[in-house]
């Protein structure tokens, strides 16, 4: 084989990083979805807090009202942030499951054909065709 055609890339190595990516992104999808959960939680709790300083503690001061509406603000931004990255990790781990199949479904007949004849690589297409 020509050194230009040569290369240290292998389908099981490349199977394996998407594998291994697909895994990863459905991973950081239920970790987005935890977050955005627990965000809003927060969120919730900190309305109820401040509900709490107002009537039971007698906290009404400006300052600590908007303090409280601003990190119950932030918690459900972070939310919606959770949930976009939720979206797009679960989209990513799809993306990355479907381009595994679909190499595995294209290279995988091609290597083992390969194999069955006894060659060390497979022939070009060009040097098959009349």
């Amino acid at each position: 084989m020509d050194a230009q055609h040569e290369t240290e890339v292998t389908l099981d190595d490349t199977l394996d990083v998407l594998e291994e990516l697909t895994a990863q992104s459905f991973k950081a999808h239920e970790t987005c979805n935890k977050l955005a959960a627990k965000a809003r939680d927060l969120r919730y709790e900190l309305d109820d807090l401040a509900a709490d300083l107002r009537s039971t503690h007698n906290v009404i001061g400006r300052l600590t009202g908007a303090a409280m509406a601003k990190l119950a603000e932030s918690m459900e931004l972070l939310a919606r942030k959770a949930d976009e990255m939720a979206t797009k990790s679960l989209t990513a781990a799809e993306l990355s499951e479907s381009a595994e199949n679909a190499m595995f479904d294209a290279y995988r007949p091609l290597q083992q054909a390969t194999e069955d004849a006894g060659l060390a690589v497979p022939a070009a297409r060009v040097h098959n065709e009349n």
